[in-house]
This record gives C-alpha cells, structure tokens and sequence, in this order.
C-alpha cells in the first residue's frame, strides 16, 4: 500500500523513505500542497513500467501499420473516441 507524506517530511526522511521503499518494496506518494506530486517506487516497479509503456507504444505503432493510417488520421479517430466515451459517462 502507498504512503501518503508531505513534501517537508520527505526531505527530512529522505534517507528512510529509500531504505524502506528499497529494502522493504514500500512505495510513497509525495504530496506539494496537498496534491499527488510524484511517487517513489522499488525500481523494479519503475523498470515493469518502463517495459510495458514501450509495448503498449510498439503495439499501438502495429496497429496503425495494419489500419494503414498516417499518425494524424490515428490522432483524430482516437480523439473521437475518447469525445465519444466522455459523452457516455455523461450520461
């Protein structure tokens, strides 16, 4: 489970978060005037992410290969999608 701190108490604890987020596998939000700022996260969660955002992009780079769509007509028909889904939520 994340811990929630504030931006003062991560810099004086600094050393602690990483020897917790490090040794333990804890993660940490850090928070800016009350707001999600960043995150702190066992390296292996940061690499995971790292390698599947790069599938997630090469996957999408296929299926514009297949669609035989140029990025633009790619852009405009997921932006149309994303109009179309919002409208439903509306709902």
């Amino acid at each position: 489970m994340d811990k929630s701190i504030g931006i003062a108490e991560a810099r004086t604890s600094l050393r602690e978060i990483v020897d917790r987020v490090q040794l333990k596998g804890d993660s940490y939000i850090i928070n800016r005037n009350g707001k999600p700022a960043a995150a702190v996260v066992p390296v292996q969660v940061y690499e995971n992410w790292k390698r599947e955002r790069k599938a997630f992009f090469e996957q999408v780079r296929t299926f514009q290969k297949r669609a035989n769509l140029d990025p633009e007509e790619a852009d405009k028909l997921a932006m149309e999608a994303v109009r179309a889904v919002r409208r439903k939520r509306k709902k």
